[in-house]
């Protein structure tokens, strides 16, 4: 029997085998632990990481596309974005473990659904400085997208005036009556949009405002009134019309008739009825 080992070898063997299964199956284990928490932790990252685009975005088109100050915060959570995404993943790894289980403990396959995963206090605080650092970044974001909203509220009004301006004159400009159509647009869709390009949106609104300041006396009707000359009651006669109310001559003074015939805008829009 030359070739057969002996029956002490033979139980160290079999003894080396169980104890290599055995380290085999817990490496298994804390690596699917590792991963499941890796996952955990670059989920929350990632949150991080998508508040942090949103701020970037609201905070240039606020100060590029509508000259507000950077809020004096910004810094301060954009820098703790970056401290707490320093950790790698290396890192992370080395210092998950499961604290419910002991070191010469064997895991068999069956029981790794029915154990807690706890991460270690070096894990739990990253953890915690993420999501105190997106909280921080979500409530500059806030903060920014409210002062927007007050910019949006703003020119929706001034729009909406040009727009009743242009309705009594039949957008006879049509290149303005374009730029209204795109304002709105951007006010209404585009601008509270953080997936959107911010340069993007900059460069459009500058275009839009440039063609807006190139017709101030189409702007609303005191700007129209106070190119014309107008007096009150004609510019109310006017406002009457474009709320899509008759007037008849009986309605208008002769003062405000021969107003309206000394304005191409207004002699070719309006209608008036015998």
């Amino acid at each position: 029997m030359s070739g057969t080992q002996s029956l002490p070898t033979a139980v160290d063997a079999l003894e080396d085998k169980a104890r290599e299964h055995k380290q085999a199956q817990n490496t298994e284990y804390h690596v699917s632990v590792a991963r499941h928490n890796i996952r955990e932790i670059n989920s929350e990252l990632d949150d991080l990481e998508e508040s942090v685009r949103d701020l970037r975005y609201y905070k240039t088109v606020f100060v590029e596309a509508f000259d507000g100050s950077v809020p004096t915060m910004v810094s301060s959570a954009v820098q703790a974005a970056e401290n707490a995404v320093e950790v790698t993943q290396d890192e992370l790894l080395a210092n998950i473990q499961n604290n419910a289980m002991d070191e010469g403990e064997t895991v068999h396959e069956e029981d790794l659904t029915g154990l807690e995963v706890e991460l270690t206090p070096e894990v739990k605080k990253q953890r915690s400085q993420i999501r105190s650092a997106k909280q921080m970044v979500e409530n500059v974001s806030e903060n920014i997208q409210t002062k927007l909203e007050s910019k949006r509220d703003t020119w929706s009004t001034r729009v909406s005036a040009a727009e009743e301006l242009q309705k009594i004159l039949g957008s006879q400009n049509s290149d303005f009556a374009r730029t209204l159509n795109h304002m709105h647009q951007l006010l209404t869709r585009d601008l509270m949009d953080s997936s959107e390009n911010a340069s993007r949106f900059v460069s459009e609104w500058e275009n839009a405002t440039d063609n807006w300041e190139e017709h101030q006396s189409l702007q609303s009707f005191d700007d129209f009134k106070e190119k014309h000359d107008l007096s009150d009651s004609t510019i109310e006669d006017v406002k009457t019309l474009s709320k899509s109310q008759q007037l008849t001559l009986a309605d208008v003074s002769m003062d405000t008739l021969e107003e309206m015939k000394r304005v191409d805008e207004l002699e070719s829009a309006v209608e008036l009825s015998l």
